[in-house]
């Protein structure tokens, strides 16, 4: 009986062992783009080439991502004048909800990490 004992042990901590050692891979987020903003669109593009869908005034789009990513917001206009905001980077492990708002002329940027 206690060579079973033993054995479970083992295969209880083996398997814990390959579980916790395959969480770091799991450290995907979401990046999420909500425009509150009036007259314009707005869109980001990641570094790594992808960007999200253009979301409209009220609107908002989610992304997975890997953690680590570095992205830029651009807001268009109607009538298809660009401003883009400066490198925003997400931490590795963690998801992000950016928002814009305010108008185009003077707009407002929100990064909220979580």
């Amino acid at each position: 009986m206690a060579v079973a004992s033993s054995m479970v042990l083992g295969l209880v901590l083996t398997v814990g062992l390959s579980v916790a050692a395959a969480s770091p891979a799991s450290a995907a987020g979401t990046f999420r783009l909500c425009n509150v903003g009036s007259g314009y669109v707005a869109s980001a593009q990641f570094a790594g080439g992808f960007s999200t869908f253009v979301v409209g005034s009220g609107e908002c789009t989610s992304v997975s991502t890997n953690g680590g990513e570095s992205f830029q917001v651009t807001i268009t206009n109607s009538g298809g004048r660009n401003k883009t905001t400066t490198a925003y980077h997400i931490p590795s492990g963690r998801s992000m909800q950016f928002s814009t708002g305010g108008t185009f002329a003077a707009p407002q940027f929100t990064p909220q990490v979580y």
